[in-house]
């Protein structure tokens, strides 16, 4: 009896063991993940103003295509904004569903995402442990990860792209906008963070 259990102990160790080689072998050797790095940058709306800071953790997913070109996913994530005075995200839009003019200091959550590939370069996984700072920026990013690397849209040339924004009430008259990018790369937007 006790041979058997130890017996059965040992297949099924044996078999976790091959469970976990083949997970880790699905994701792959030409599978990376970068971050999180912790990074402000200035955000832009449609009329072109800075109309908010925004604060996130920017993540870098690499899969090497083995013909010499990478394709990056770049995620923002844990994204907060605190506005700045003018002309709403959404001033500038072609529809009539957003305002024109937001104040000075209204906080909000936001989350995106953005595709690209980079092609020619060297792959240098351990650019970001060698010059963290460089990774707080896409292209910090890729001149450390793909010195000599360039950054585009793939064959099809389309860069895919989204960002969604959120605000509680705030006296605002709308709370919520998108940029994404349409069926050509090019900026959708809907909806808008305004006061007016």
């Amino acid at each position: 009896m006790i041979r058997k259990q130890i017996f059965l102990a040992a297949s099924l160790l044996f078999i976790s063991s091959l469970l976990l080689v083949t997970s880790s072998a699905a994701a792959g050797p030409e599978d990376r993940h970068f971050g999180p790095f912790a990074s402000t940058s200035p955000d832009n709306g449609s009329c072109g103003n800075a109309w908010a800071v925004d604060t996130f953790d920017r993540f870098f997913h690499v899969k090497d295509n083995r013909d010499g070109s990478f394709d990056v996913k770049e995620q923002f994530k844990n994204g907060s904004f605190v506005t700045n005075a003018g002309a709403s995200p959404g001033a500038c839009e072609s529809d009539s569903r957003h305002g024109t003019t937001l104040i000075a200091g209204v906080a909000g959550t936001f989350t995106g995402y953005f595709d690209f590939t980079v092609t020619g370069g060297t792959f240098n996984p351990t650019g970001c442990s060698t010059v963290p700072g460089a990774c707080t920026t896409t292209a910090g990013f890729v001149a450390v990860t793909f010195p000599g690397g360039v950054q585009g849209c793939g064959p099809s040339d389309v860069c895919k792209f989204g960002f969604e924004y959120a605000a509680g009430d705030q006296g605002l008259a709308y709370h919520h906008w998108a940029d994404v990018s349409d069926r050509n790369g090019a900026d959708l937007f809907r909806g808008d963070i305004a006061n007016f």
